[in-house]
């Protein structure tokens, strides 16, 4: 009875561990920082349009690589390079590029209180 109680604990153990493995294994893979940033501006991420309004970004650690925007049930994915800045941006602050049309595309975000710049790509826009 001893041996088995101690088979079922070792089990439990072994089972948690693997939970825990796994589970910074998955945070470290995702290794972002999702914060709300206003956008005083409507503008365009490839083919979508992000309107003026306070959205959660999520940005990877990375100098490069992809962010999200959430918008509403979407999530708006973009292509970006960081740029670092030498001090922390004041408030959130955007640059647009006019398309000719009347629409505008974002072309960088720079979040409040962040020591870096997004630098946007053109391509590599997906949403879900």
């Amino acid at each position: 009875m001893f041996n088995s109680l101690r088979n079922k604990v070792a089990s439990g153990a072994l089972a948690l561990a693997a939970v825990l493995i796994l589970g910074v294994g998955a945070l470290a893979q995702n290794g972002g920082v999702e914060q709300k940033v206003s956008f005083y501006l409507d503008g365009k991420v490839g083919d979508e349009l992000v309107k003026k309004g306070t959205y959660t970004l999520v940005i990877p650690e990375a100098d490069q690589g992809a962010f999200e925007i959430k918008v509403g049930k979407k999530t708006v994915t973009a292509q970006f390079t960081k740029r670092q800045d030498k001090v922390e941006a004041e408030a959130d602050k955007m640059t647009y590029r006019d398309n000719g049309d009347g629409t505008r595309t974002i072309a960088t975000i720079t979040p409040r209180g962040r020591k870096f710049t997004l630098l946007l790509q053109e391509s590599g826009v997906a949403s879900k």
